[in-house]
């Protein structure tokens, strides 16, 4: 029958500082897993291989080692961020070249959004672009067959819990990856900086659904434990949720440490100790600012000090119940040093309750049609282009005062303030580094490229002693 293989695209150009340390994140590309776990389910034999930091050659090595030459199928490939379509454009061409006759049908929500005729003229050699979701096309898209209507959309309960579930086992070197667990789509919010600002917030997946993906996706073995990441652009529990699950870990004799992002006005502090309860590890806190002018700007909220207090609330809650937390800033348009100076005195304010904090300066993603309004808004605060590193992206001047360049100087020097190298390591093996990414291997990177990172390497002994504590 032959694999049908599938590629997330890797980066040729980052968006984070290129550093070694950086080029050890994995992040998983769930939707094309989601898409190889239907395929999966209509007994075919999906093989899901991430480019990464990988060079296209290593990629398209592995997929000859998995039979890219004598797949009937057409390749999926998948460009996950504009950062990601130099990578796919080397690939394709590197493909062409051995295989002139294969078919590459490439997909990218985010990427694509309603324009594939402007991608397909960047990646001219695609065979076939495919706009938004797929679950429900792809089988038509691999094979040309239209789908019976599966069993899991029968009314059935537990064929329901197995249709959503991502198999893992079809991971080229699965077990090096912390699990992520899509929990819901959607956020709708409308914060100015969110690609998902207008796309409504799905239900939490039921408890009972979200065990059992658990149960089938988490390795026990010699290498770093199983963490899963809960996925979600907005976590809001309520206490019949948090209590589900609770119950239904207790019920599968589970116990696991799990992360999620929430905004900092979406969970109430009451409900925190039961969520520590229920094994919720570390939190991602979209903060993005303790100014009151930022706020406003970002459409984060219409009444900053009840905003900051509820921020508060949250963190001295999470600290108090042994929950970590990172902390997310953004540098906004109209970023001066009044409103830098708001935030990290607040952040100082908060050090015992902050556990690790990550600093990025705001990036214009989309297609000009969609950007060119927004970048126009943000001028009204001062802001004005930079440069585009890459089609879809465009780097910003954060106002008279902070150009482009000072925006990153100033993004490393708050996150050094706030985060050491043992809670940089802790946090990413916790979700991104491969799961045999040691320590003493992280040191070693660290030595490497010194003064290029988001942490302080001060009182480096103290850390060794710090990690090494934890892992005995």
């Amino acid at each position: 029958m032959g694999n049908v293989i599938c590629i997330s695209a890797g980066q040729l150009i980052t968006k984070k500082h290129n550093n070694r340390i950086n080029r050890r994140n994995q992040y998983l590309n769930y939707g094309l897993l989601s898409l190889a776990s239907v395929l999966k389910r209509h007994q075919l034999a999906p093989i899901v291989i991430h480019g990464h930091f990988d060079t296209p050659e290593e990629t398209l090595a592995i997929a000859i080692k998995h039979g890219l030459e004598t797949t009937p199928y057409p390749v999926l490939l998948s460009i996950p961020s504009y950062y990601a379509v130099s990578w796919a454009n080397r690939f394709i061409t590197l493909t062409k070249e051995i295989l002139p006759n294969l078919q590459i049908v490439v997909g990218g929500r985010w990427v694509i959004a309603n324009r594939p005729d402007l991608l397909q003229a960047l990646v001219p050699g695609a065979d076939q672009i495919v706009r938004g979701l797929a679950e429900n096309s792809i089988l038509r898209i691999v094979t040309g067959e239209t789908a019976i209507t599966p069993s899991w959309q029968s009314g059935n309960q537990a064929d329901a819990e197995k249709a959503s579930s991502l198999e893992y086992s079809l991971l080229h070197q699965r077990h090096l990856y912390q699990p992520s667990i899509e929990i819901a789509r959607g956020c709708g919010m409308r914060c100015t900086f969110c690609q998902e600002k207008d796309e409504k917030l799905q239900p939490l997946k039921p408890p009972k659904q979200l065990v059992a993906e658990l149960g089938s996706t988490l390795l026990n073995d010699s290498l770093v434990e199983m963490t899963p990441y809960f996925e979600t652009s907005m976590f809001v529990p309520n206490p019949k949720w948090i209590g589900g699950l609770r119950a239904a870990l207790d019920q599968a004799e589970m116990q696991i440490s799990w992360r999620t992002e929430a905004r900092v006005d979406t969970i109430k502090p009451e409900l925190v100790p039961a969520l520590a309860a229920s094994g919720l590890s570390i939190i991602d806190v979209g903060l993005e600012s303790a100014s009151p002018t930022q706020l406003r700007r970002m459409h984060k909220t219409r009444d900053p000090k009840r905003y900051l207090e509820r921020a508060s609330a949250l963190l001295r809650t999470c600290a108090e119940n042994g929950i970590r937390v990172k902390v997310n800033i953004l540098l906004f348009a109209g970023e001066n040093s009044d409103t830098i100076q708001e935030t990290l005195h607040w952040l100082e304010a908060h050090r015992d309750s902050i556990y690790g904090v990550s600093v990025s300066p705001v990036i214009a993603f989309g297609w000009p049609e969609d950007t060119d309004a927004y970048l126009g808004s943000l001028a009204e605060w001062g802001a004005t282009r930079s440069h585009s590193p890459c089609a879809g992206v465009t780097h910003l001047n954060l106002s008279d005062d902070l150009n482009y360049e000072d925006s990153l100087t100033i993004a490393r020097f708050m996150s050094r303030q706030f985060m050491r190298a043992s809670q940089y390591f802790t946090l990413k093996s916790f979700s991104y580094f491969p799961r045999d990414y040691s320590f003493e291997s992280f040191l070693s990177d660290i030595g490497h490229e010194p003064g290029s990172h988001s942490f302080s390497t001060a009182f480096l002994e103290e850390c060794i002693q710090e990690v090494m504590g934890m892992a005995a």
